[in-house]
């Protein structure tokens, strides 16, 4: 098993731009990836390689004065840089097979996986083992699910910053020493509770990213993840024990019930694809007795809702066979 740190830089296009490719490749583009950084460690986690790449665009050519200024890449090695799927499939034979990703955060993988896409590469392999260090920072230390910086960590433990940041090799390397000074093994196996609140969080229906959008919402309501769900620890059905709450802003949430695990909250927030499908994220997570509460008095104020709603349509509807007075204005 090798870990394996890694970290990007994007190209941003100006919002013109930007809107003009996402319209018409028909699908979220929010960056294209110029630096691909990263530093291999084995199951000791001593550093044993590093692989760094400059990626030629091929969408928003122009580099973003904002992005030249904080990364240092110029427009003339962005221009001299490798094309995507060469890089990604150079990247690919140097991660090898048995190997774990650690990012800082959360967004490098769902932008490199974005970039596959409009690439037509595949991009499974990206997904099945990462893991995101900044979870585990917190988990070990205070415990807190809070949104550090790198330089933070880095200064918890006393590492000093040697190298320019913003340079995605120089990120990934400080990002290996923080993890040396982690217990990652550990980290990964209780990995569910240093994420936070949720057994489980994923996207479902994402077409900008290459799955099947659901075309309309019900067609959502009624997949199985949703309607026929297992528990996330031991993988047992789930029973549904209320209705569904249909809150503001496409938002759907369930009570579930687990004989071995007790209450769940399943939550599905709902966004638009760019091929006018919907996608969702989808949580999981353990339901104590005030969030039920809040779950139930949430069902209470929507029933009350919509008998005022229906009062009121009652109330405003014309009699049948009612005529409306006409007067001619003079």
């Amino acid at each position: 098993m090798y870990y394996i740190t890694l970290d990007l830089e994007w190209n941003q296009a100006y919002a013109e731009k930007a809107l003009a490719v996402q319209k018409r490749l028909s699908c979220r583009l929010r960056g294209e990836v110029i630096q691909i950084g990263a530093v291999k460690m084995d199951k000791n986690m001593n550093i044993c390689g590093s692989y760094q790449i400059i990626v030629k665009p091929k969408y928003f050519k122009k580099l973003h004065r904002h992005v030249s200024a904080l990364t240092g890449i110029t427009q003339e090695q962005m221009d001299m840089g490798t094309a995507l799927p060469e890089a990604a499939e150079r990247f690919k034979k140097w991660c090898g097979k048995d190997f774990a990703f650690l990012t800082w955060g959360p967004d490098d993988i769902p932008m490199l996986k974005e970039n596959f896409h409009i690439h037509s590469l595949e991009h499974h392999w990206l997904e099945e083992n990462v893991y995101d260090l900044q979870h585990i920072f917190n988990l070990q230390t205070d415990g807190l699910s809070k949104q550090r910086s790198l330089e933070y960590a880095m200064e918890h433990f006393g590492i000093r910053q040697t190298l320019p940041a913003h340079d995605a090799l120089n990120d990934a390397y400080f990002t290996a020493l923080v993890a040396q000074e982690l217990d990652v093994p550990k980290g990964i196996r209780d990995y569910n509770i240093g994420k936070g609140e949720f057994l489980e969080e994923s996207v479902i229906g994402d077409a900008d990213a290459g799955d099947d959008g659901y075309v309309t919402i019900n067609e959502m309501l009624d997949d199985d993840i949703v309607k026929a769900p297992v528990c996330p620890v031991c993988k047992s059905a789930l029973t549904l024990e209320d209705k569904p709450l249909h809150s503001k802003g496409q938002r759907y949430t369930y009570h579930y019930k687990c004989k071995n695990d007790g209450d769940m909250l399943l939550s599905l927030k709902l966004h638009k694809n760019f091929n006018e499908t919907w996608r969702a994220r989808r949580t999981v997570k353990k339901a104590d007795e005030s969030s039920l509460a809040e779950f139930r008095d949430g069902l209470m104020r929507a029933e009350q809702a919509r008998k005022t709603a229906k009062k009121r349509r009652v109330r405003h509807r014309r009699p049948r066979g009612e005529k409306v007075a006409v007067t001619n204005a003079e």
